[in-house]
């Protein structure tokens, strides 16, 4: 009898996996550097979690939203070859610590326009130049905002072979119960990876993610 694969779809971080650098950095650096160097040390020294960094450091700009994409397009570049797996079809989600709204806004540029369900993240709304962010998949711990893990184990739940691929503490948990991972080359994650034992390899780009896609392609109905 033929075995039936599992659906596959890939769980993949924003900052440092998709893009070249911060985006809440990037957005702090231009329009409250001082803050943020004071949010980084808090940070660093476990004064504050990565929530409170992510709120406290958005929510203290003063700027409109246009501002605030217009900075994010400005500022944020992204890996050269993410763009061909969107093209590509392959099924996939956005999950990240930051803000949906940092995802979408820096992504704009390179002619992605990613609808909100396919981005699990924090929200955030704008009155004027008040920001203010809330957490809609807030972990239990309330530390990272928003619980990677739990939605690894969410699609896993309802049939799917779950690929996750990041780089850094926010994606700790998730790698743990993903099936498989990837991670960015020479990032924290592979340190982690290699210690825990985790199932996972290092990747430089999104080609190669397809290429894993296509060796390992499920039943297209499925």
């Amino acid at each position: 009898m033929e075995i039936k694969k599992r659906k596959l779809i890939f769980l993949i971080d924003f900052d440092i996996t998709i893009s070249k650098n911060d985006s809440t950095d990037a957005l702090l650096e231009t329009h409250n550097p001082v803050y943020k160097e004071i949010l980084r040390k808090q940070y660093k020294n476990n004064e504050i979690t990565m929530r409170e960094f992510v709120k406290s450091g958005l929510e203290s700009l003063n700027i409109t939203k246009d501002e605030y994409i217009k900075t994010l397009n400005d500022k944020v570049g992204i890996d050269e070859t993410f763009p061909d797996f969107v093209k590509s079809g392959i099924r996939f989600k956005i999950v990240s610590a930051g803000t949906r709204l940092n995802i979408q806004g820096s992504l704009l540029k390179y002619g992605i326009n990613l609808p909100d369900d396919e981005i699990i993240s924090n929200h955030i709304s704008f009155e004027g130049s008040r920001i203010t962010v809330t957490n809609p998949f807030l972990d239990r711990e309330m530390y990272y905002g928003v619980d990677k893990k739990e939605a690894v184990e969410n699609f896993q739940k309802q049939g799917y072979k779950v690929i996750f691929l990041g780089d850094g503490p926010s994606d700790y948990r998730a790698l743990e119960v993903a099936d498989f991972s990837f991670v960015r080359k020479n990032t924290r994650a592979v340190k982690f990876c290699e210690e825990n034992k985790i199932k996972f390899k290092e990747f430089d780009n999104f080609n190669e993610i397809i290429l894993y896609h296509n060796e390992n392609e499920v039943d297209k109905n499925a």
